[in-house]
């Protein structure tokens, strides 16, 4: 009878003790969540953060706020589209004749009648670790004070897009890598 009252009282204490090795971090003996009320309750599940910035550093936004562009009133949206209408049968014939040089793209934006202080013009940036860079051109016209036609002329493709201006930098954000 002795050997049987040993056994259970093992017992009892080895399940005490697997019981506590289960519980949470940070629970001693008598917390009430320490042993499981029943064999089916599943531990506490904490939500993961979730939106747009769920997986950036908490100081993503102040470190990229010198990134952040105007807001276009709907005027200036349609300036912004009727300039890119313009713009985009220009960069398209070049792009057919394969030119993507920038002198041909800056030029085909002054003979459109826009002033050379509102264009910018560079070549594509070689890719990390490339010295080369591929052939093509990003281009900027600045309209309205606030806004932006952006894009590229590349072989594959030809991009126009209508955007507001970036305090910080104007129209093309530099390059930080």
């Amino acid at each position: 009878m002795r050997a049987a009252k040993i056994s259970w009282s093992t017992g009892a204490a080895s399940l005490a003790l697997l019981a506590l090795g289960c519980a949470a971090p940070d629970t001693r003996v008598g917390d009430a969540q320490a042993i499981p009320t029943s064999p089916s309750a599943s531990p506490a599940v904490a939500a993961e953060p979730t939106g747009p910035q769920a997986d950036a550093p908490p100081n993503h936004a102040d470190n990229n706020g010198w990134k952040q562009r105007h807001e276009l009133s709907a005027a200036d949206q349609r300036t912004g589209q009727r300039l890119a209408a313009q713009i985009r049968p220009r960069l398209d014939e070049l792009r057919a004749a394969g030119d993507f040089a920038p002198a041909s793209t800056q030029r085909a934006l002054l003979d459109l009648g826009i002033k050379a202080d509102a264009i910018e013009v560079t070549a594509m940036r070689p890719p990390i670790g490339q010295e080369a860079s591929p052939p093509g051109a990003v281009y900027a016209v600045r309209f309205a004070d606030v806004g932006c036609v952006i894009g590229d002329v590349r072989p594959d493709r030809v991009m126009v897009e209508v955007t507001g201006s970036a305090a910080e930098f104007g129209c093309l954000e530099p390059f930080s890598h």
